[in-house]
């Protein structure tokens, strides 16, 4: 029995399960899951914003921005953590909402974010862009709200 003799029903089933396996073989192999961490819209008034995050019940080794809107164009990011330290990291780069997330792997262990400060070029866009922040928990979490960093 070739595909083209397989009743439409059983090819149709067919095609949705490889492509089901498909799609969970890429998460499970990534193995990581995004929590929405906040977001902000910016103002072409401005050449910076804030992400103050609304998840701080734990400890992120990585974060992602995404773009929605028009593309900006990122000179830098300072992450604030819940023990009073900060961290710069240049972009130098122009983010898109079609183009790719910019994802940033925090040094050292897993850490409590308090906020991000978003610093970019003004344009004149057509229409406030939308920052989103997103974060991939660290492993010493072992699926535990954490208050406080360790």
């Amino acid at each position: 029995m070739t595909l083209l003799t397989l009743p439409r029903k059983r090819l149709t089933f067919l095609v949705s399960m490889l492509l089901t396996l498909g799609f969970a073989g890429t998460l499970s192999a990534s193995g990581q899951f995004w929590d929405f961490l906040g977001y902000t819209h910016v103002d072409g008034g401005q050449d910076h914003g804030e992400i103050h995050i609304t998840r701080r019940n734990g400890l992120f080794q990585t974060i992602q921005l995404r773009v929605s809107g028009d593309a900006i164009f990122f000179d830098r990011l300072i992450i604030h953590f819940a023990n009073d330290t900060s961290e710069q990291f240049v972009v130098s780069d122009r983010i898109s909402p079609e183009g790719k997330n910019y994802v940033i792997d925090l040094h050292g262990k897993g850490r409590v974010l308090e906020s991000v400060e978003l610093w970019y070029y003004k344009e004149a866009w057509a229409h406030h862009p939308r920052v989103s922040l997103y974060g991939v928990r660290s492993p010493e979490n072992h699926g535990q709200n954490v208050e406080q960093e360790q």
